[in-house]
């Protein structure tokens, strides 16, 4: 006896079944109400996917590992891989720019402070001290200078940071008072185009051009002192300056991108130094985040370092207070009537 196998509903059956039942325009509007009950399950999981992403549930720390840069962010329920995008655009928007100049310059008076440093094996059998123990005392005036210096780096470092704020500032002053005379020379041009040729009025980044070299040098050092000569070029200046100028600027809004470092994608791409952003995770990169969660975000010269943690469930109460309860009334004694 053969048992017939069991087929899939397919094409053939379909053509069995429309020629069983002549009712052809009920069962066309039972598909296409299938098909619009598919499409609306569809689209309501993507809406309840990007509302679980909108609702902050956890507090994500970023630092930076080179010189400790911090910043907290609210995200909601994500995988690790879209925290992960989600954080390095938080990183480009709010992060100042990476500066290694300075770092550059704490690895070399670190490498001072280490330079004086000597250190002595007396067990060796081949050291200067096993072969001449008459120089003991020598060694121990050696050792001792490298000793008191090791005592007095915070002193050192104290007095190094303090001159290094005084030339801050002196170098600031001195670009504002720079700049706040470029400006009036050039408000001071202005009135007097008002009343000239219109042939003899001079343009706008032609302006920016005359000005900028009495500005240049304040500018130049003070950049050079802050270590962020690098991140701004001539014609970025130029071409900030020319930008204030013709929007009617003031000084003090031309030196807020030179004062204070600005986020990182304020600058140009090629100032970035990050083109490629590797993701190390134990846990795996598909999984939701949660409680604990750690990973990290390298690139070629720094990494950044994520920990998530949860947000606390507040439960807030609405207490009524009669206001009635709280009155109180002020008797006045006074020992003479007036």
């Amino acid at each position: 006896m053969h048992r017939k196998a069991a087929t899939p509903f397919g094409l053939l059956d379909l053509l069995v079944w429309f020629n069983q039942d002549e009712d052809y325009h009920g069962i066309v509007q039972f598909a296409v109400s299938l098909v619009d009950s598919q499409l609306f399950v569809h689209y309501l999981a993507v809406v309840l996917l990007e509302l679980r992403h909108l609702r902050p549930c956890y507090s994500v720390c970023v630092i930076r590992s080179t010189d400790g840069e911090t910043r907290h962010y609210n995200i909601g329920q994500l995988s690790i891989q879209r925290a992960a995008l989600t954080i390095l655009e938080y990183y480009y928007r709010d992060f100042p720019l990476h500066n290694p100049a300075l770092l550059s310059a704490s690895k070399h008076r670190t490498a001072k402070h280490l330079a004086g440093l000597k250190v002595y094996n007396v067990d060796a059998p081949g050291s200067t001290a096993a072969a001449q123990p008459s120089n003991g005392n020598q060694s121990r005036s050696m050792v001792s200078p490298a000793t008191k210096r090791k005592d007095n780096a915070h002193s050192e470092l104290y007095y190094e940071e303090a001159d290094y704020e005084r030339r801050v500032r002196k170098r600031r002053a001195r670009l504002v008072v720079a700049v706040e005379e470029a400006f009036t020379h050039v408000r001071r041009m202005k009135k007097e185009d008002e009343n000239a040729a219109p042939s003899d009025i001079m343009d706008v980044r032609e302006a920016a051009l005359a000005i900028f070299p009495s500005m240049a040098r304040a500018l130049q050092k003070y950049l050079r002192t802050t270590r962020r000569q690098h991140c701004h070029s001539m014609e970025s200046i130029q071409k900030h300056l020319a930008f204030c100028l013709i929007n009617n600027l003031s000084p003090k809004a031309f030196l807020e991108s030179y004062l204070a470092p600005s986020p990182t994608l304020q600058y140009g791409p090629e100032r970035w130094m990050a083109d490629q952003w590797t993701l190390i995770s134990e846990a795996s990169v598909t999984s939701g985040i949660k409680e604990g969660t750690e990973f990290l975000l390298k690139c070629l010269d720094f990494s950044l370092a994520v920990t998530v943690k949860g947000i606390p469930y507040i439960c807030l109460t609405e207490e009524y207070i009669d206001p009635k309860s709280h009155k109180f009334i002020l008797l006045l004694q006074s020992e003479t009537s007036v």
